[in-house]
């Protein structure tokens, strides 16, 4: 298991927490930030994890993909393909794991943040923390991301958010089933600690029974 320096992991009492290490562009995420992220997800050791959370430093956890990637009109020429092995890779870690995982947000949760929340089982947002999916404001179909969102809040909702781009509160998005629980901002991180924390408390067999009887909407 080995910190980079875009992503830095670390583990106490069996909680793995995994974050993106890029505070002064507000955690933008690069291919190679998303590519050490995938590395420190798979490198995790599974005999010391019991949980994970994922998480940013600084005051916003993911201000979603670098914009002077989204915004190249070459996008789909230039980044989509890499892009695109890189997030499977990283969606299925999570959705495949046995043990309970979350993000947790403050400041802002957009694009490919936004989306690994889908991918975990549960998101701790802060009470000002800006909610969004803006890929269709860059001509991005982020279709992979359809059938989670639209597990969770419904059709309409799902296209609400997907067609608009616009931001969701933190209290309508908890109200909506994205979010689990909303607190104050400085006290994300230990919320999402703690709720992943209590389910691993549990036996981890029935916890992995548990979730493997939810289905997966993909």
């Amino acid at each position: 298991m080995a910190s980079s320096p875009l992503v830095a992991v670390g583990i106490t009492d069996g909680i793995a927490t995994v974050r993106l290490d890029r505070p002064d562009n507000l955690n933008a995420v690069t291919i190679q930030l998303l590519t050490d992220l995938r590395d420190a997800l798979v490198d995790l050791p599974e005999d010391e994890v019991d949980g994970l959370v994922v998480t940013g430093a600084g005051n916003v956890t993911c201000a979603g993909m670098d914009r002077e990637i989204v915004a190249d009109p070459d996008y789909e020429e230039q980044y989509a393909d890499e892009i695109a092995a890189l997030t499977d890779e990283i969606y299925g870690f999570l959705t495949s794991r046995p043990y309970p995982t979350a993000v947790a947000a403050r400041g802002a949760l957009v694009g490919i943040g936004f989306i690994l929340s889908l991918r975990c089982d549960f998101l701790v947002a802060g009470e000002e923390t800006k909610l969004a999916l803006p890929e269709v404001q860059f001509g991005i179909a982020a279709t992979h991301t359809i059938p989670y969102l639209e597990a969770m809040t419904g059709t309409r909702v799902a296209k609400e958010i997907a067609l608009t781009g616009e931001a969701l509160a933190p209290e309508r998005a908890r109200e909506l089933g994205i979010a689990n629980r909303v607190v104050s901002e400085n006290a994300v991180e230990e919320a999402a600690t703690e709720l992943v924390g209590t389910v691993a408390a549990h036996d981890a067999d029935v916890v992995s029974e548990l979730k493997a009887a939810m289905s997966d909407p993909a």
